[in-house]
């Protein structure tokens, strides 16, 4: 995944939600979103995801975007924001804050 200090949320393809069994037309709901990219449709998960990140685990929200064409991003809201997080010389560390 692209650790994406911008984003908002987590987010990934349409394809993924399938690859994870995720009915998004009966487990998610659609909202209209804007961006860099301009308006997009995403489907926000009804639950929270469990991930990994290291050793620690957290449950996150979770969305897909219509497209595939879009890589898997690591977003702030209730993920990122939850850790401190370095980047120094092409290399990226996670602490639990």
């Amino acid at each position: 995944m692209i650790v994406d200090t911008g984003a908002d949320y987590t987010i990934l393809p349409m394809k993924a939600a399938f690859d994870l069994m995720i009915d998004p037309g009966k487990e998610c709901r659609k909202y209209s979103t804007r961006g860099v990219g301009g308006t997009e449709n995403v489907y926000l998960y009804n639950k929270k995801m469990l991930i990994r990140i290291g050793e620690s685990k957290t449950r996150i929200p979770l969305g897909f975007l219509e497209r595939n064409d879009i890589p898997p991003l690591l977003g702030r809201h209730q993920c990122l924001d939850l850790f401190d997080v370095h980047f120094a010389k092409f290399i990226t560390s996670f602490g639990k804050l």
